[in-house]
């Protein structure tokens, strides 16, 4: 839901500054991702909990080094597009 309403919002700024929309569209998942694995909306974080029968807290604690590995991915993405856009470069 959160790609259909927010992507309408944010092409206009994207292409006046010119930055490529599929180099927006992977960074743009990768936070969405982050996002709802932590605290205090994290809907994937409390479905799992809810559907596993783990405590919030326990999940945390074991996803702290999958969290940490999207956000230098999200950074690396960030600072250096070639390396999200290495890729699709390749197709088209």
């Amino acid at each position: 839901v959160s790609i259909i309403i927010l992507t309408p919002l944010f092409m206009p700024m994207l292409m006046q500054y010119g930055i490529d929309p599929v180099h927006f569209g992977i960074f743009f998942i990768i936070c969405l991702s982050i996002g709802t694995m932590t605290p205090p909306l994290g809907t994937i974080m409390f479905v799992t909990c809810a559907v596993t029968g783990l405590k919030v807290e326990e999940f945390v604690k074991e996803s702290w080094p999958f969290l940490v590995i999207l956000i230098i991915a999200a950074l690396l993405m960030a600072f250096v597009p070639s390396i999200s856009m290495f890729l699709p470069n390749l197709l088209f």
